[in-house]
């Protein structure tokens, strides 16, 4: 003796909690390499990709290393 509107919800309830998977168009299998390492160490990758651009933002922009110091605490 199950009321309607219970019926109601529990139809609406799975239609909301049964999602597809989520996909990154053609970069899935690159996020999906990738997204393990981030989770778990970011700091593994995320600290040499920003040596290597503050490097290259030194380069490109002919900075010494007071100013590219200055730069970055612009940022804080």
């Amino acid at each position: 003796m199950k009321s309607t509107l219970y019926e109601n919800f529990y139809s609406r309830w799975q239609e909301v909690v049964e999602l597809p998977p989520q996909t990154v168009g053609p970069l899935t299998p690159v996020y999906k390499r990738v997204a393990p390492f981030l989770k778990h160490a970011p700091w593994r990758i995320l600290i040499p990709i920003a040596l290597i651009l503050v490097c290259l933002v030194a380069l490109v922009h002919n900075l010494t290393a007071p100013q590219v110091a200055s730069l970055l605490q612009k940022g804080f």
